[in-house]
């Protein structure tokens, strides 16, 4: 977008004069420039006077701070980085801060997550050593260095059973730890918090690559005309045409929703069916409903970073729960509805982010051990 159009966006939005769709290209022009320009800095007034400096250069623009934050306002998201640990949400600086007992602390990457064997025995795979694991058959676990698990299969053995009886494994993730493991098929799967996928220790002499999951993961898969790649979260399965997608299906949430990053997948509901592009997404709750989506927002979890455009504050804590492992309660149930945007990573503590969401002006927070009160200002 050239400076011109930057400029006359701006100042039909100040004005109140842009309509809809001009806001949303003015969201969309900000959103990009402040993920080019995210920097990183040891205090955070400085990052905000150089993204400051650097958009006002971009623009031509001396924006005097009274027209940053009502300009801040018509956008989504603006990110800054804090010694590349926190991103910020702009919407206007900070008037006050969260009480500092509000300090839980971010999930890991691999922290408590559990491996459950064919034979019931439970693997607590953050405490487990690097190196084989378990075998199982013909199988070998491998916890790999940088922390993932790895099935390998013994060349020259079809067996698919272990004593007789198909072996399956499960991987578990409690509040606060998200997993990667590559299946046997050589299908990476990263697993979101509150999350687990069962799975047969071989495909081998399968007619189906079959795994069920609850909560969120993101698959990765190794496409197989011969042996199709399927998804079984309750009622709902998503068929894998070659592929990586999204899906979501907590047991607290309304619906199952999958997100196709690129391929194809064929999702099925009872008699419903639906196709996707990459880019869209089905959501399911009695009817499929296929929609675009930002992808980028869908998977962030995956990255590790928290990225909400425009979702309810009723989603937002939920992500935030799995997380950090806390409860929350609303005093003031019209909140829940209410929308923002953020974007932080998901190692900062609970507190940045609800002070970026207080921040806002419309909400406040305040904690009752592991409870986040939630009312409004």
């Amino acid at each position: 977008m050239d400076l011109q159009r930057i400029n006359e966006l701006i100042k039909k939005y100040t004005e109140g004069t842009a309509t809809e769709a001009e806001k949303e290209e003015l969201t969309l022009w900000y959103r990009e420039k402040s993920y080019r320009d995210a920097v990183s800095y040891e205090d955070e007034e400085e990052v905000y006077h150089e993204l400051l400096d650097r958009i006002n250069e971009a623009t031509g623009l001396n924006t005097p701070g009274r027209s940053w934050k009502k300009w801040a306002v018509a956008a989504s998201v603006a990110l800054l980085s804090v010694t590349a640990a926190s991103l910020y949400f702009l919407k206007y600086r900070p008037k006050q801060q969260i009480s500092q007992n509000v300090v839980s602390a971010p999930g890991k990457q691999a922290g408590g997550a559990i491996l459950t064997l064919s034979n019931g025995s439970k693997v607590l795979l953050s405490d487990a050593e690097n190196g084989d694991i378990a075998t199982q058959g013909n199988v070998t676990v491998t916890k790999a260095a940088n922390g993932q698990l790895i099935y390998n299969i013994k060349e020259g053995e079809g067996q698919q059973s272990v004593n007789g009886t198909i072996a399956y494994n499960v991987i578990s993730t409690p509040a606060g730890s998200q997993f990667k493991v590559v299946l046997p098929d050589k299908t990476t799967v990263w697993l979101n918090a509150m999350s687990s996928v069962k799975f047969p220790v071989t495909f081998l002499n399968a007619s189906e690559r079959r795994v069920e999951l609850t909560g969120e993961a993101y698959f990765e898969v190794t496409h197989n005309e011969r042996m199709p790649f399927r998804v079984y979260t309750g009622s709902v399965m998503t068929e894998d045409l070659g592929t990586e997608f999204n899906i979501k299906a907590y047991a607290d949430e309304p619906d199952v929703s999958t997100t196709l990053v690129s391929g194809a997948v064929r999702i099925t509901a009872g008699s419903q069916q639906a196709s996707l592009k990459p880019g869209e997404q089905a959501h399911y709750q009695g009817a499929m409903k296929v929609s675009k989506v930002n992808t980028d927002d869908v998977i962030a979890w995956k990255d590790g970073y928290f990225r909400f455009d425009d979702q309810s504050l009723e989603t937002i804590m939920k992500a935030m729960s799995r997380w950090y492992n806390v409860s929350y309660i609303f005093e003031d149930q019209s909140l829940r509805n209410e929308t923002f945007g953020v974007v932080a990573t998901r190692q900062s503590n609970i507190s940045v982010l609800l002070n970026l969401l207080e921040n806002t002006g419309a909400v406040h927070f305040r904690q009752e051990g592991t409870n986040i009160i939630i009312s409004r200002k």
